[in-house]
């Protein structure tokens, strides 16, 4: 779900050590939601109401030496009883990272590499939605391999000027018959500034562990070129060649702009079927109109198809409340 966070923030120091941020900042939304019969999904073919609130803590500091640190952890992701406090192998939610002339490395809920470096076709002047319609249809790709296996991410990312790089792991963990693989992933992004029209180019490579050593390891290679115009205009292509997959290549296109208060986005994306495996396709639309002070009215609409099935529909209508 996207979140526009605003933060009311606490200073917290102990003697003998730097002081340290605490922020504290919430989102909650109220609205409508509807899938259709084939989309499956709660109350299928009704509509129904949606009512969701997060929470965020994040916290950073700083050494005698220089080097930031910090964490944050969603109490939306956590559950009844948080992994991000008390499973020590699951992110549950939370993020910690350390930050200096090296670069950042972070652990737990983030980007691997590969998607750290891609500019997906959902992320192109995408306003967001309540029930996130435009990026759940079948034919969205967006976090590539991550979470594949255990979903606790290590990342190390460096940027200099326009250019950067990132290597990261995720350890299956326990996360399939035998703790025998770690995957892992690479990322290089540059950005190029022409005249107030800012390209973004991605391109990286990940492979997941099977963890069991039975099949070949899932492997994805992906590029993508976005756009952001000074008239409000943004627009992405993605393509992604994946292998030992159901799928084998994955392309996605997506269009935003935004004119005052109003913010309108669509993507699209298909998947070419491995073997028997058939074609599935999909589009995206979401809106929103931002009446200011941190509420927004969001809309959103997502189509699916698959080769030779139904197509499915999920749309959702309402207001989204920033603290």
């Amino acid at each position: 779900m996207k979140k526009i966070l605003i933060a009311s923030t606490a200073l917290v120091s102990t003697a003998g050590l730097a002081a340290a941020e605490v922020a504290l900042s919430g989102r909650a939304e109220m609205g409508i939601y509807q899938y259709n019969a084939a989309f499956g999904g709660p109350n299928p073919g009704g509509i129904q109401f949606f009512t969701d609130i997060d929470v965020t803590f994040t916290m950073s500091g700083e050494t005698d030496n220089g080097l930031s640190f910090g964490a944050s952890v969603d109490l939306d992701e956590g559950g009844a009883v948080s992994n991000a406090t008390q499973n020590n192998s699951d992110d549950g939610g939370a993020t910690i990272f350390i930050s200096g002339a090296f670069g950042t490395v972070t652990m737990g809920d983030t980007d691997g590499a590969l998607d750290w470096a891609m500019t997906e076709a959902g992320n192109v002047g995408n306003p967001g939605s309540l029930a996130d319609d435009e990026t759940t249809h079948a034919g969205y790709l967006g976090a590539y391999l991550d979470g594949a296996n255990d979903g606790q991410i290590l990342r190390w990312d460096y940027t200099s000027g326009a250019f950067g790089v990132a290597v990261s792991l995720e350890d299956d963990n326990g996360s399939t018959a035998a703790n025998t693989g770690v995957g892992y992933a690479i990322g290089f992004k540059y950005s190029l500034d022409l005249s107030g029209t800012t390209v973004n180019f991605g391109v990286g490579h990940q492979k997941a562990a099977d963890g069991a050593g039975v099949t070949p390891d899932a492997k994805a290679t992906g590029v993508s070129v976005a756009a952001n115009f000074a008239n409000g205009l943004s627009a992405g292509v993605t393509y992604t060649n994946m292998s030992n997959m159901a799928n084998d290549k994955h392309v996605g296109l997506g269009l935003g702009y935004t004119t005052g208060a109003f913010s309108v986005h669509a993507n699209y994306g298909k998947f070419t079927g491995q073997g028997a495996n058939p074609d599935t396709k999909g589009y995206g639309l979401a809106a929103a109109y931002d009446l200011g002070g941190g509420a927004v009215v969001h809309f959103g609409y997502g189509s699916s198809k698959v080769t030779g099935g139904p197509t499915a529909k999920s749309m959702s209508l309402g207001l989204g409340l920033s603290f």
